[in-house]
């Protein structure tokens, strides 16, 4: 069984990228947007990866080779918990759906 955090998800990262301003999570309570995760450097650059299809949302876009390599694994090693947390999270825009796509 997929464990699923109680507080807003927080992607594990070591504690240089951490110390360094990296930052992943899903936010609660986003409304109708494409479920995703939110990847954050410092507080001037932000990336959307879908969990319906692990792509880059435009905007803002982006690619893997703009962040360093353990943001990626670190995405992919907690994916199912992502997802779980944004279905139980907005339930009213399950990752399921196709509606946005």
């Amino acid at each position: 069984m997929i464990q699923v955090p109680t507080m807003p998800f927080n992607v594990p990262l070591s504690r240089v990228l951490r110390k360094a301003g990296w930052r992943a999570k899903v936010f609660d309570e986003e409304g109708p947007e494409t479920p995703h995760v939110t990847i954050q450097f410092q507080t001037e650059q932000f990336w959307r990866v879908s969990l319906r299809n692990r792509n880059f949302i435009v905007p803002p876009g982006g690619r893997w080779g703009d962040m360093p390599d353990e943001i990626r694994i670190a995405i992919e090693n907690n994916w199912d918990q992502l997802r779980a947390y944004w279905n139980r999270q907005n339930p009213h825009n399950p990752i399921e759906s196709r509606d946005d796509e």
